[in-house]
């Protein structure tokens, strides 16, 4: 072996003996995570892509970890030990013996994920129909990489599951462009892991390997792909020696395989362009640990709302299913039917001079038509979105609603806007209100599971929208600091939204991760 992989040392016990301990030097989420998994014997290693290890213990890429399926309680538990939690795959990406943990590094706001795999599952990328049966070996083989305390997989194991993988990956449509474009029928990043392996472990363990595992042909094919760089032709010549040997294990026929992967291919191109575009409630990522989760941010004017709450999907967005909804009157998201008012109401707002009112002379003012409109627009768009609430989080999804209608305060802050036709003696005027009423009303009955309530004072508030009212900022400032969601059921997280957006935003990731 070359001396360059003299940062791994073969460790076939689970227990870490020797001079350092482990859990004085964890600082990190993911560092206590693995000391404690080294100290209570549990036997597990990262299996592939050993050279992102650092990587993912940091957040910036996934971690692979092969376990032994006896010890499934023990890891569970020690896992949620340290805030990990299990998101549950939608049936088109979820396999046999895989898993899925989640949580969230308290140093960098990070979102650390774990794939926990009970079984060497390979194959295509949408979906993988392959066991390699090789789990006893991996885990017997494995190193202790002494640069992040994490065991790995043998650097020939890997080495060889890299090349079975990389040829177990290949479809039709990777033939046609073969055909027409000459490659070495892998992607960047398993070139990247290729040339990893290749300057760490000597080419002949990977054949030695494969002839113990699989037989004497498929190691001298494995020797040739190995020795031509993973050449295509070699590539499909394993592929088909690996699809013949009884020492690889298929769940599905050919026929029955394509249709499933051809449907789980059309369900990501499906789910892919609506998180992009549309924003409904379609589920194909994975549903939060409890089911679904609604989480509300609330604020007054210059506290962060939006701007918190896109940076929460933003990152959640790529690992979960998750859904932002925006339940205000501003420049977010708005239904067909209250554009064209809004396009009214920009233009109105360009020719003419805003007039600056006593807060409570604007909350109390007199309802005019135009107003009426948009009350009555506004109110059914919210009982659209309130209905899509209620539908993406018993789907499964954690959905991030930027503001949150309310009736404690009429008039103002999300709250109804037609309250002063409630006793007028026009027949039509009160049964607007009731009908608007209802649909607030509607948003008590669907209450979000946690309230993050951003709170800033008035002289930051002014200094950070300079253009607004100071008076009508301090009203806000105090009626947000007033709401109440006692029926929220992880409560209100508040959080002092003085420091720098980013700051905050950690913040916010810490405290909320609990309640999802």
């Amino acid at each position: 072996m070359d001396p360059a992989a003299s940062k791994a040392r073969r460790h076939p016990d689970s227990v870490i003996t020797g001079r350092k301990n482990p859990v004085a030097l964890a600082t990190t989420t993911t560092e206590r995570l693995f000391s404690a998994l080294n100290q209570e014997g549990v036997r597990y290693c990262n299996f592939k892509s050993s050279a992102q290890v650092a990587a993912g213990l940091g957040g910036s890429t996934d971690l692979d970890l092969l376990c032994d399926a006896r010890q499934m309680e023990l890891i569970a538990v020690l896992l949620a030990r340290h805030g990990f939690k299990r998101f549950p795959a939608h049936p088109s990406r979820a396999y046999p013996g895989v898993e899925d943990f989640f949580a969230t590094d308290e140093r960098t706001g990070r979102l650390l994920h774990l794939h926990l795999h009970y079984r060497l599952i390979v194959g295509e990328r949408f979906f993988k129909n392959y066991r390699l049966p090789w789990e006893h070996e991996f885990l017997v083989r494995r190193v202790l990489d002494e640069s992040t305390g994490v065991f790995v997989a043998d650097p020939g194991l890997e080495w060889l599951l890299l090349v079975c993988r990389s040829a177990l990956k290949i479809r039709w449509r990777d033939r046609l462009i073969a055909r027409v474009a000459s490659g070495r029928g892998e992607s960047g990043a398993l070139r990247s892991e290729h040339s990893w392996l290749a300057a760490r472990v000597d080419p002949v363990a990977p054949k030695e390997h494969a002839s113990q595992l699989l037989g004497a042909r498929a190691g001298d094919l494995v020797g040739l792909a190995i020795a031509e760089d993973l050449a295509f032709s070699r590539l499909k010549r394993l592929r088909r020696e690996l699809l013949g040997s009884p020492k690889v294990f298929r769940g599905y026929r050919p026929m029955p395989a394509l249709r499933l992967r051809w449907a789980r291919e059309l369900r990501w191109m499906v789910g892919s362009v609506n998180r992009r575009y549309l924003h409904r409630p379609f589920p194909y990522s994975r549903s939060g640990p409890g089911g679904g989760t609604v989480i509300a941010v609330i604020g007054s004017d210059g506290a962060g709302k939006s701007s918190v709450s896109q940076m929460l999907y933003s990152w959640l967005v790529g690992k979960v299913d998750v859904i932002p909804i925006y339940f205000g009157s501003g420049q977010g998201h708005s239904s067909i039917l209250r554009w064209p008012l809004k396009v009214a109401l920009e233009l109105t707002r360009g020719r003419s001079r805003s007039t600056r009112m006593d807060p409570e002379e604007r909350r109390t003012r007199d309802i005019g038509l135009a107003r009426a409109v948009w009350a009555l627009a506004l109110a059914r768009e919210k009982r659209s979105k309130l209905r899509m609430v209620v539908r993406a989080r018993e789907r499964g999804f954690i959905v991030i609603c930027d503001r949150y209608p309310q009736t404690q305060a009429d008039g103002v802050n999300d709250g109804p806007l037609l309250w002063t036709w409630r006793e007028s003696t026009a027949r039509l005027k009160r049964a607007l209100a009731r009908w608007e009423d209802g649909i607030y009303n509607l948003a008590a009955t669907v209450p979000p599971d946690v309230v993050v309530r951003l709170l800033v004072t008035q002289e930051t508030a002014a200094a950070r929208r300079p253009g607004d009212d100071p008076r009508e900022l301090a009203f806000r400032t105090q009626l947000v600091m007033n709401l109440r969601f006692d029926n929220a059921a992880y409560g209100v997280i508040d959080i002092d939204a003085e420091d720098d957006l980013d700051a905050v935003v950690l913040e916010v990731k810490r405290r909320l991760w609990p309640a999802i």
